[in-house]
């Protein structure tokens, strides 16, 4: 359904006939107020109409709003249960959503199972996830060649925790080169860790960085909370 074609008026008439799509459409404009006055309880309500017939981004969209309490009260309970719903019907924001309190959970099989199906379709934060899945203990022995190929995927796409990871996996694998370049990607879009990493590895001689590009890296670092960052310019300080 075009948007453009309809009036405001034209939606809500749709809507009370019980078409799927303007109400969605309708849902949405309340919840961002849209042409409307905002109204996010107007919103959920439609959202959660379309949710109980099986509409995938409504059940999404009501369990975000209830996870968040977002103009609603905060249900955690429901928003797992159309989260799940969302994610059974292959939604890839709900399975990343319900991996992840599987995770947290420690259902890590069913949260590989939700995470997976989210990656097959592109998303980087599933993609990273699994990464940390196979890099660590969750599911038995670490699969360090599966995490990396997952943290490779979501880092190539420009993720910037992915791009991280692996500047920390070639680190330990000695490759200098590698390392930077990765870290240096992470870095410039903000990364903490990377600008830490960057700058400890240029201040130490490890890759060729001037002193003045090792202090703006550790300096930045430091403003966004590593603390590391900020006790090696705290010795720098004091050596001056």
């Amino acid at each position: 359904m075009e948007q453009q074609q309809f009036s405001l008026e034209d939606y809500i008439r749709m809507a009370e006939q019980g078409n799927p799509d303007a109400k969605y459409i309708l849902a949405t404009k309340y919840r961002n107020g849209e042409g409307v006055e905002m109204d996010k309880a107007k919103a959920a309500q439609l959202y959660r109409e379309l949710a109980d017939n099986g509409d995938s981004d409504a059940q999404y969209d009501l369990a975000f709003m209830l996870d968040n309490g977002e103009g609603i009260e905060m249900d955690r309970t429901e928003s797992e249960k159309y989260f799940r719903l969302s994610a059974d019907q292959g939604d890839s924001d709900a399975c990343l959503c319900y991996g992840g309190i599987l995770f947290e959970r420690g259902e890590y099989a069913d949260a590989e199972h939700y995470f997976m199906t989210s990656a097959m379709k592109g998303d980087v934060k599933a993609e990273y996830n699994l990464g940390l899945l196979y890099m660590g203990e969750y599911l038995g022995q670490p699969d360090v060649d599966k995490a990396f190929e997952w943290f490779e995927s979501a880092a190539d796409k420009g993720f910037s925790y992915a791009q991280s990871m692996m500047g920390s996996i070639y680190l330990e694998r000695k490759d200098m080169a590698k390392a930077e370049e990765y870290f240096r990607y992470a870095a410039e879009q903000g990364e903490p860790t990377a600008q830490y990493n960057l700058g400890a590895l240029g201040l130490s001689n490890q890759i060729k960085m001037d002193e003045h590009e090792a202090i703006e890296w550790l300096t930045k670092a430091a403003a966004n909370g590593m603390e590391p960052a900020y006790q090696i310019l705290m010795q720098l300080n004091a050596q001056n």
